[in-house]
């Protein structure tokens, strides 16, 4: 609830022919965009994976100007702000500069692990699954390792930039992040767990909160699709989904609970009122 809950592991690990639609509600899980990416072919008289920062530097002018505003910074703040900016953007340009053939191999690594999907030709061979397991390993490590100092640059524009401020922080935020972001999911689980989960102890709106939760379960066994390669076992989760659909159309909640509380004084309203009429 304060904040420390997270679904990013539990989304980015999904298996199974869904998995693609539940990682893409992770904002830039594959490192392209911080990195800045630019894929083979899409570089005039370069074949070769590149990169280029122009994109990430609009979006932080950008939020340069957001950050003013949040704060109402005068002319001068605001050109204090503009000049820590220059410092982060060529933080970042260097590092690329220091970088440079480490990174355009460490793309073609990831292209090559890419294709290797794509074609889904090396499923069949276990000498082959090995080697994409090892490749893609390989890749893991060397981004979490870049992104680890990019990432670095971005935590210091968002703190640089509202250093001025009166204490309260306009978040950075993401660049093409996703329509539905994992960030968006972490601030509403929490709060659906609790909401749920009183619901069924003191046995308020009983058939909906089991069907809402039990819809919920279902994405968590979706995750892990049943069958899929790699996928984990969703046993507890699945008899907690099915029981919840016992208690929602076995009648649940119809004694020792508000709704059946709530049900008697309707009852007994209702009754008074046909009286009277």
């Amino acid at each position: 609830m304060q904040d420390g809950f997270s679904s990013s592991w539990f989304l980015a690990s999904a298996k199974g022919p869904l998995a693609a639609s539940f990682q893409g509600m992770l904002w830039d899980a594959d490192g392209k965009t911080r990195l800045c990416y630019v894929p083979s072919g899409q570089t005039t008289g370069w074949s070769a994976p590149s990169y280029d920062t122009s994109s990430v530097k609009d979006f932080w002018n950008s939020y340069l100007d957001d950050v003013a505003s949040f704060h109402s910074y005068n002319n001068d703040t605001k050109l204090k702000a503009v000049e820590l900016l220059k410092v982060r953007s060529a933080q970042l340009d260097a590092f690329f500069v220091a970088n440079h053939e480490e990174m355009i191999e460490f793309f073609r690594q990831m292209e090559r692990r890419e294709e290797q999907l794509s074609r889904n030709d090396m499923t069949g061979v276990e000498s082959l699954k090995g080697q994409g397991a090892k490749l893609e390993g390989e890749v893991d490590s060397t981004r979490a390792g870049y992104l680890s100092s990019i990432d670095m640059i971005w935590a210091g524009v968002e703190r640089d930039l509202n250093s001025f401020g009166a204490g309260e922080v306009l978040e950075l935020g993401e660049l093409n992040g996703p329509a539905i972001s994992s960030s968006q999911i972490d601030k509403f689980i929490p709060w659906f767990d609790l909401l749920c989960g009183l619901a069924l102890l003191v046995g308020f709106c009983t058939p909906l909160a089991a069907i809402a939760t039990a819809g919920f379960l279902l994405t968590v066994c979706l995750t892990q699709f049943p069958g899929a390669v790699g996928a984990q076992p969703v046993y507890y989760q699945s008899i907690e989904m099915f029981a919840l659909l016992v208690v929602a159309f076995a009648g649940g909640g119809k004694y020792l609970s508000l709704d059946s509380i709530i049900n008697h004084y309707c009852k007994r309203c209702c009754g008074k009122t046909e009286q009277s009429a």
